[in-house]
Order: C-alpha cells, then sequence, then structure tokens
C-alpha cells in the first residue's frame, strides 16, 4: 500500500464514527450508529496506527531516493495527501477529546421539576454514546416525538434534556424514542422510601447504604427477559417485588438490571421466623440465597445505587425491552418489503409505545384499550405491509438464530 493510499485509510477510520452515523441517519438506519460509536475510540486509534505507518513509509521512501539522488515519484501528492490525513485525524480526535474535557454539567434535579413557558423539562439518563456525532441519531428520534419543543443532548454527560408540552407526551415515550435509536435510555431515579432513610443529613448524599449488612439478603433468580435476555423481566419482576413488600418483615425488594438477583431490605423489627417465611417462599420460586465472598460483591454492587430497581421501577427495563423488540420487528418488516425511512422511523415509535404499554400494564386511562401491535402500526403501513407485519410477529419477539 502506498504512503498516501494509507494516509486516506487512516482519515476514513479516524472519522468512520462520526461521518458513519450521520449517513446512517441520512439512509433512515439511525439505530446502527450505536453501533459505530460504541467502538469509535478503536476507529480512532486504528486511524492513528495507520497514519503513524504511512508517515513512516513516506520518509524512508524520501530518504532512500535522496541518498541514491532519485526523484521521488508522487512526492508533493504523497506530502499533500498525508497532511490533510493528519489535519483530519487530529481533528476529529480533538472533537471526541474536548467533548469530555469541557463538558458541561447535566442540569439539577430541580431544574427537571420547573416548567419553561409552559414547558414541562426532563433529564434522561442515555448509555452508549460515546462521541458528538452520537448525539444526532438521539435528538433525531427525540425531535420526531410530537410536542417535543427542545432538546440538548450531550455524549459528555450521557443524558438528553427534553422540553416538551406534557399534555402531547410523556417520559416514558421520550425513553421509547431514543431507545428505538439504539441506544440505552431509562427514566430518572426517582427518590424512594429506602434511599430517603440512608440519606445522610450532613451531605447530599443520597446512595443506598444500611445500618448493618444483615439488614438485607439476596437471592439468585433467572429473571432475565426471553426477548432481551441482557436485561431483567420488568413484566414477571413487578409483582414477585410488590408481593415480597406485602410480607411482614420486609421493607423493600429490588431487582438488578441483569435480572439475575432479587435483594430484600429487611424492616428494624423483623426476626428469624419472618425472614425463614421469605426465604422458603423464594426458593420454592427456584431462587437461590447468595452467600460468602458473592455476597460481599453483590452488596457492595447494592450499595453503589446503580442498575437497581424497586417495584414499579422495574418497568423501566419493560420501556427497554419494549424498544428492542420493536427495532427488532421493524428489521424484519424492512427485509421483506421496501419501507421509507421516514415511516420505518414512525413505525419503529409506535410498536415500542405499544408494547410499553403492554408490558407494564399502562392503558393510559380508565377506559382506553391496549392496541394491537397491528392497531399501532396502521398509520404506517399499508394493507400488505400489514400482513407482513402479522407475519413476523407471528415468529415470536425473540431473536432468531441470525438476529440480534
Amino acid at each position: 500500500m502506498k504512503a498516501n493510499h494509507a494516509g486516506i485509510l487512516s482519515a476514513l477510520l479516524a472519522t468512520s464514527c462520526c461521518v458513519g452515523p450521520l449517513v446512517l441517519v441520512a439512509v433512515g438506519l439511525g439505530g446502527g450508529a450505536a453501533f459505530l460509536g460504541r467502538y469509535h475510540w478503536l476507529f480512532l486509534i486504528g486511524g492513528i496506527a495507520v497514519l503513524t505507518w504511512a508517515w513512516a513509509k513516506y520518509l524512508r521512501e524520501k530518504t532512500v531516493c535522496d541518498c541514491e539522488h532519485k526523484t521521488m515519484q508522487g512526492r508533493r501528492s504523497g506530502m499533500f495527501a498525508l497532511l490533510i490525513a493528519t489535519v483530519i485525524v487530529l481533528g476529529f480526535g480533538s472533537l471526541n477529546i474536548s467533548r469530555y474535557t469541557f463538558a458541561s454539567a447535566p442540569p439539577s434535579a430541580q431544574a427537571q421539576a420547573q416548567d419553561t413557558n409552559g414547558l414541562s423539562r426532563v433529564v434522561i439518563p442515555v448509555e452508549g454514546m460515546s462521541c458528538a456525532t452520537c448525539e444526532l441519531p438521539v435528538r433525531h428520534a427525540l425531535k420526531r416525538i410530537d410536542g417535543v419543543k427542545s432538546t440538548h443532548v450531550s455524549a459528555a454527560t450521557k443524558s438528553a434534556t427534553v422540553d416538551y408540552e406534557s399534555a402531547k407526551t410523556n417520559p416514558q415515550q421520550l425513553v421509547a424514542a431514543i431507545n428505538s435509536s439504539g441506544y440505552r435510555a431509562s427514566l430518572p431515579n426517582e427518590t424512594n422510601t429506602y434511599t430517603a432513610m440512608a440519606k445522610n443529613k450532613d451531605t447530599d448524599d443520597t446512595k443506598p447504604r444500611l445500618a448493618a449488612p444483615s439488614t438485607v439478603n439476596f437471592f439468585k433468580v433467572s429473571l432475565q427477559c426471553l426477548a432481551a435476555p441482557q436485561i431483567g423481566c420488568g413484566s414477571v419482576s413487578k409483582p414477585i417485588l410488590l408481593q415480597l413488600e406485602k410480607e411482614q418483615g420486609v421493607l423493600e425488594a429490588w431487582l438488578n438490571r441483569a435480572g439475575t438477583t432479587i435483594a430484600v431490605v429487611w424492616k428494624a423489627g423483623a426476626d428469624a421466623g419472618m425472614r425463614r417465611s421469605v426465604t422458603a417462599e423464594l426458593e420454592e420460586d427456584h431462587a437461590t440465597e447468595i452467600q460468602g465472598p458473592s455476597r460481599d460483591e453483590t452488596l457492595k454492587d447494592f450499595l453503589s445505587g446503580k442498575g437497581w430497581y424497586r417495584g414499579t421501577d422495574v418497568d423501566r427495563l419493560s420501556e427497554e425491552e419494549a424498544g428492542i423488540i420493536a427495532a427488532r420487528l421493524v428489521r424484519r418488516v424492512q427485509a421483506k418489503t421496501e419501507l421509507p425511512k421516514d415511516k420505518a422511523e414512525g413505525l419503529q415509535v409506535a410498536l415500542t409505545d405499544a408494547l410499553r404499554k403492554k408490558l407494564t400494564g399502562d392503558r393510559c386511562g380508565p377506559n382506553q384499550k391496549q392496541s394491537s401491535l397491528e392497531e399501532a402500526a396502521s398509520k404506517y403501513l399499508d394493507q400488505e405491509q400489514t400482513k407482513v407485519l402479522k407475519e413476523v410477529i407471528e415468529k415470536g419477539v425473540r431473536a432468531l438464530p441470525n438476529e440480534s
């Protein structure tokens, strides 16, 4: 490979994680931007490595030609190509670094509760964004929601700040839209009883803490989503957690994000008999108590306050599951019939919202029924395309062997 060709390759590698998402959004495949963003540092490092090799090769060839008093062919064009490639690689590298170095702090919790000109504001945590261009698909997905007036997406703070009309949309729909773009969003953490009890009066630290490690027990469970095994199943775990909190002696019940562990926090007056009764019920449901060093590690993770869900908070996992299933169904439909990008994106948002309602039991009003997926998709599909959707739904929502 010639030095100038290697320089061009280095520029392509360095910009692929940033230009790639723009191209994917343009052709209606914004969900793929999350994949590129996840590995953007590898692309950038690869670009730097190739550029270094290109300069070394160019200088070696130049030195040989100078020693032999020969004219180096393509010397000017090679030098020009390498200089341009260097500017591009360093420029995109500096862009990504500056996003983290000079990142502004996300809005405070107080700002989330304020109304600005009649608008509601929410700050949504978003996982998976790793560079400046990762923000584009998320912003694009949010602006497609009716009622969204302004958005500020930051890869540095891993958040999306949205001003919206509460009469037209809600945070659940905003989260579903972000998840449909391939990134992982969740509703902002709400203050809960256990956190409030553990809060240090002299600080602003609201991470869960225990008076003694013995006030919590952990149980190994299998509550992963069938359609998304990487997360816990909110619709299955919610009734279990709520029932546990009705048991005598139980203060709170939590599920970890992976759906593999339940934490039972005991009330101060819980005696050995109460604990044995709850433990026996969990073991009847094939749960196994975690003990020894594994318990110490689980306790440390629990006290971090990250990735644990109590009661109805597991609806956030259901919302994430809905986004994963919707994206999968849309890909299946696109594989069988031509679907314009605007309809594909709208279909994904509609399916995500319909699935969210089914998984969380949200009917959006006492007299409103949950709509079927076909009904939710009717705005975006014609009769033949609706038949295709019905066919792909009949295959199930789990990932097929060739699907992610």
